[in-house]
């Protein structure tokens, strides 16, 4: 079993330095645009699995950086700071990436998430 989940860790590094690899340079940090909210409410059902929560009914986007995705199949990555209401974390960064042809049930995939307890300045992950 050890050599399984060495492996799984392994090829789930590799997978996250290839992803690495094929985004752009970070945009400056903005205000969240009206899409980017709308890219946070699209997944915030595993949002709200991340947080142990059944709605986010207050999930309100405020900063957002961009990455371009050039080398696997282009699109765009966003990392969206957000504000959720909630008492537990009421702060979170929501990485999404959004492909340039919906091929797929959902139109962007959720990438990751950070939760936190105080507000800080938006950063890539």
């Amino acid at each position: 079993m050890g050599c399984i989940s060495s492996k799984a860790a392994a090829d789930a590094a590799h997978q996250k330095e290839e992803e690495e690899a094929a985004l752009g340079p970070p945009s400056e940090i903005m205000d969240a645009s009206d899409h980017a909210q709308d890219l946070v409410m699209i997944v915030s059902k595993t949002i709200g699995l991340h947080l142990d929560v059944m709605s986010l009914d207050d999930l309100k986007a405020t900063q957002m950086i961009t990455r371009a995705v050039s080398k696997l199949n282009d699109g765009t990555m966003y990392y969206v700071k957000a504000q959720t209401g909630l008492d537990e974390w009421p702060w979170i960064f929501v990485k999404i990436y959004e492909p340039p042809e919906v091929t797929d049930v959902s139109p962007v995939t959720f990438k990751g998430i950070k939760k936190m307890k105080d507000d800080f300045k938006l950063v890539t992950f």
